[in-house]
Parts: C-alpha cells; sequence; structure tokens
C-alpha cells in the first residue's frame, strides 16, 4: 500500500516537474509557465537556509559537517545552499524530472549530489549515515502514516547525536482563527483621509483615479505586508442622496508602505461612477480585509458629493473590483483533502494533471514518533510555513538524547 501511495505521489510531481519544476516547488500562481526567474528562485532557498542555520544556532543545537540529507529537494532550491556548510550533502527526490532539472543547475565545484527515491522509506541509505537530516514543505503532501514512516527514517539514517530537522502542520486554522490572529489592535484603527482635487461630477460608469492622503492618528503603526489576505486597503462606497448604499466595496488600493504613527503618505485608488444619472455621495474608508473597516471603530470616513451625468454612448465599464492578494490568500487548503492551485496545473500542465494533497499530523503524533525512532525533541519553532490556514511546525530534533549536545 505504501509502495503504491509513493508511485501516486510521483505522477503528481512528474506532471510538475515536465511542466514547470521550479513553479512546482514554489507554486505561486503568478510564476506559473517559467515565470520565476532563476536567480530570484534560488536566492529564496539560500535565504530559507541562513534562517535555518540560525534559528538551529539559537536552540544551540549543535551538529557536525560532514554529510548532510535534504529529503524532497526538488530542483535543489534548499539542497545547494545546504551543501555550502557540508562536506557532502545528498538531496533525494520522488520524481525524477524534479531531480533532472536539479542536476542542470549544479555548478563546478557544488559539493551535492541527487538521488531518485521511490521508496515509501529511505533503504538505499545505511544507518548512521548523515548528520543533518533536513526536509521542509515536503512531508504535509502525503498521507499522515507515510510522513510519520519518513520521520522514523529521518532518525535511523542520522548518525547518533546528529540532528533532524523537518517541517510539518500540526492543525488547520479556521478564517476567524486567521483574522483574529493578523488583526491590528483595537487603538489602530484612526486615520485621517484627505481627497487632493475631488471631481465634482463624472460620467455614468466612468472610471477615475484619485489621489487621496492617509495620516496614521493613531499610535500603532500600519503594516503594508500583513499576511494572509488581512491588508490594510483603501476602498470607497457610493451612497445615494438619501443616504442608502448604491455601491458597496467599489475600489481598492494597498498602503505603499508600512504607515508609522503620525505619518501621512499618498494612494491612488482608481473609483467607478454609478451607472444611473444622479447626485451621490463617495465614501472613503480604510479597511483591514477580513477583520473591519476603520469606520466601524470610530475612525472618521471622508465623504465627497459628486453628481453623475449620463455618458454619451450610455455604455457602462467593467468593474474595478478588489486588487489581487497574496498567494496564500489565493489558494484555499483543506486538511487531508486535494487542492489544485487555481487550476493552473489541470489546466495548463500537459496530461492529466493531478492536484495536490494537504495533510496534518498532530503534534503529539510527531512527538510520539520522535521518541520511538530515539530521538529527542530540542524546539519546534511556529513557522507559518504551510500558510495563514495552517499551524506549521519545524521540528528540531537530536537523535539520542538531548545530552548529547554537549559532546558534539
Amino acid at each position: 500500500m505504501s509502495v503504491r501511495r509513493v508511485r501516486s505521489l510521483a505522477k503528481t510531481w512528474e506532471t510538475l516537474g515536465e511542466a514547470d519544476p521550479l513553479f512546482g516547488v514554489l507554486s505561486d500562481p503568478d510564476k506559473w509557465g517559467g515565470k520565476w526567474d532563476v536567480d530570484e528562485f534560488y536566492a529564496s532557498g539560500a535565504a530559507h537556509v541562513q534562517k535555518l542555520l540560525r534559528t538551529l544556532d539559537d536552540a544551540r543545537a549543535t551538529y557536525a559537517r560532514d554529510a548532510c540529507l535534504d529529503f524532497g529537494c526538488g530542483v535543489g532550491r534548499l539542497t545547494f545552499p545546504l551543501a555550502d556548510s557540508f562536506a557532502r550533502t545528498v538531496g533525494v527526490d520522488v520524481a525524477r524530472p524534479m531531480i533532472d532539472a536539479a542536476r542542470r543547475h549544479l555548478r563546478a565545484g557544488d559539493r551535492c549530489e541527487f538521488i531518485l527515491n521511490r521508496d515509501p522509506d529511505l533503504r538505499q541509505f545505511p544507518d548512521a549515515t548523515f548528520d543533518l537530516v533536513h526536509s521542509c514543505l515536503v512531508l504535509q503532501h502525503m498521507p499522515p502514516d507515510l510522513s510519520l514512516r519518513y520521520i522514523g527514517e529521518f532518525f535511523r539514517v542520522c548518525r547518533p547525536g546528529g540532528l533532524v530537522v523537518f517541517q510539518l502542520p500540526a492543525e488547520t486554522r479556521s478564517a476567524e482563527v486567521v483574522s483574529a490572529t493578523h488583526a491590528l489592535p483595537e487603538t489602530a484603527f484612526a486615520a485621517r483621509i484627505e481627497v487632493q482635487r475631488p471631481p465634482a461630477s463624472l460620467e455614468s460608469s466612468a472610471s477615475q483615479m484619485l489621489h487621496i492622503l492617509l495620516t496614521n492618528q493613531s499610535s500603532v503603526a500600519w503594516p503594508h505586508d500583513i499576511p494572509a489576505g488581512r491588508h490594510v486597503c483603501l476602498g470607497n462606497h457610493w451612497l445615494r442622496e438619501d443616504g442608502t448604499m448604491a455601491i458597496q466595496d467599489d475600489g481598492r488600493a494597498f498602503l505603499p508602505a508600512t504607515v508609522d504613527p503620525g505619518a501621512t503618505v499618498e494612494v491612488a485608488l482608481k473609483v467607478q461612477a454609478p451607472s444611473d444619472p444622479g447626485d451621490y455621495m463617495l465614501e472613503l474608508d480604510l479597511v483591514q480585509e477580513h477583520v473591519c473597516w476603520f469606520g466601524e471603530k470610530g475612525s472618521p470616513r471622508a465623504r465627497v458629493a459628486i453628481r453623475v451625468i449620463g455618458a454619451p454612448d450610455g455604455g457602462r465599464l467593467e468593474p474595478v473590483g478588489e486588487p489581487a492578494t497574496d498567494s496564500d490568500t489565493r489558494v484555499t487548503r483543506r486538511a487531508s483533502r486535494r487542492w489544485s492551485p487555481l487550476n493552473w496545473i489541470r489546466s495548463r500542465a500537459p496530461g492529466p494533471g493531478q492536484p495536490f494533497e494537504m495533510h496534518v499530523v498532530p503534534r503529539d503524533d510527531v512527538e510520539r514518533t520522535i521518541r520511538s525512532s530515539e530521538g529527542t525533541l530540542l524546539r519546534a519553532v511556529d513557522d507559518n510555513a504551510a500558510g495563514p490556514s495552517w499551524l506549521s511546525y519545524t521540528y528540531i530534533c537530536r537523535r539520542g538524547t538531548a545530552s548529547a549536545s554537549a559532546q558534539r
């Protein structure tokens, strides 16, 4: 059964590897079709490994520098920078096209090799082969019984006193929990909104770019890069003369940068007039997406009276709509369910395009496997690696007792 599961997973990653191997590793829909810049892609791996090594230092997780295993290496995004710290580094992956792509990117002097592994274990490696066994963004795509089996194998091939470091989601988070996690504090919702040179009139359905000054009147900075689609944006509505809502959520504009307390930034917002002529009130407000509008917290909204007149051709333009959010909010993932990044693989990759899988393994089950594999958990780091809808940990473990770290 495990062999069949591995073969099934292999087909998914082989399809990805043949269609677009870099996208298969970092599945940002904007990068589909060979749009990843190769240098940018591999630089992201170097940054990840630098952060990992700092985390190991902070945990005082010492290790020898002879041999390293990167499990689920893909095209070597993390294998290459890991190899800089070891005399020998081996990357293993289930998909031959990924291995082939990694080998194509080998540079002269790289101290690493890439090996295909289509077994539900690591039988081709003897016991106690590596000083560090590493895996990130890999186990989450396997059924729990298979991922736990591989974790046991990590400890088998790790040398006594060596490190086993792997990432795995432990549970899912609801939209409400995500919003609560990333919501600004109550004191942050205070702004001044000033429209620069607003038009007195617009043709029906016409679009207009407005320039607005936003001043942070709170004691809390407004970050421009809040994850999970909980960005702070400028938005607008159209109200009728009697104050009733004519158009809700017309336009959106992101903050251009983090806005510190007392600071002012200029934001360009594209609005679109209603299709029916008449007198309207353009209402502008800040919103933290999926949390609340600032006006709901008592912050003053800005309102501008605008007369909408009939367009010469009576036509209507396409609505402006909301801006695209980050890749975390464009992709909805459910634990132990199949998901496809906006159907990119099914619609564009050659062949049937197998969808990905995402799975969680409760932390108690992971820790039980660590103990049964003669390992010691040194630290579990909440890494946010799987996206905002998942509670994910990087488990830093020692093969043997924790006291072994003093002997390294």
